[in-house]
């Protein structure tokens, strides 16, 4: 009776009768070999993986500290780059009002070279005519050197209240050149002007 459940059932048969896989011998090999070394090849095995790990991740964060370092100085330089960009915008601004001003003080010297040729030419042309005129040529030569003195003085006090402004922001500006320049023209535009107006 028992032979004939055997051949009718054979999956319950004895777990001893299946064949063994590769698999499973080397699984029990392992297994008998680990036990026959009480566990130290494990112990020692994980223990290296471990000192590895430990090493590799020390070399990963030197890597980490380095590149924040290289970034670190990076930052330092385009701060650098960016101080010297500032310095230069404002030296180009204390230039630009450098300009303006000389492009009034060449105005300002036209004005006042042209009233006083005007003054002194017809002066000599209508050196014998006695008529009464409303604007004469003294009066023209003296509203021109007036115009310049004026339009002078009038850019000397912009390029004042601008260069005291930017001095504010960057002290280490260098002083004005062309304002002493236009100081010199005004003295001379206003010593024409005294010369017109008090000559006979």
């Amino acid at each position: 009776m028992e032979d004939d459940k055997h051949k009718d059932n054979p999956k319950t048969g004895d777990l001893e009768d299946d064949k063994v896989t590769d698999v499973q011998k080397k699984i029990e090999e392992k297994i008998a070999e680990d036990e026959s070394l009480g566990g130290e090849a494990i112990s020692s095995e994980l223990s290296k993986d471990r000192t590895h790990m430990s090493e590799h991740r020390t070399r990963m964060s030197e890597h980490r500290t380095g590149l924040s370092e290289h970034r670190t100085e990076l930052s330092e330089h385009r701060t650098e780059l960016s101080d010297r960009r500032t310095d230069l915008s404002f030296e180009r601004t204390a230039l630009s009002y450098e300009r303006t001003l000389m492009s009034w003080i060449r105005t300002a010297i036209s004005l006042i070279s042209f009233g006083f040729t005007i003054y002194k030419f017809f002066e000599e042309v209508y050196k014998g005519d006695e008529h009464p005129r409303l604007l004469s040529p003294r009066k023209v030569g003296m509203i021109m050197i007036l115009f310049g003195f004026i339009g002078l003085l009038f850019a000397q006090f912009q390029h004042h209240i601008a260069y005291k402004r930017l001095k504010e922001e960057y002290p280490q500006i260098q002083r004005s050149l062309s304002s002493v320049l236009g100081i010199l023209i005004l003295m001379f535009g206003l010593i024409l002007f005294l010369a017109a107006a008090f000559r006979q």
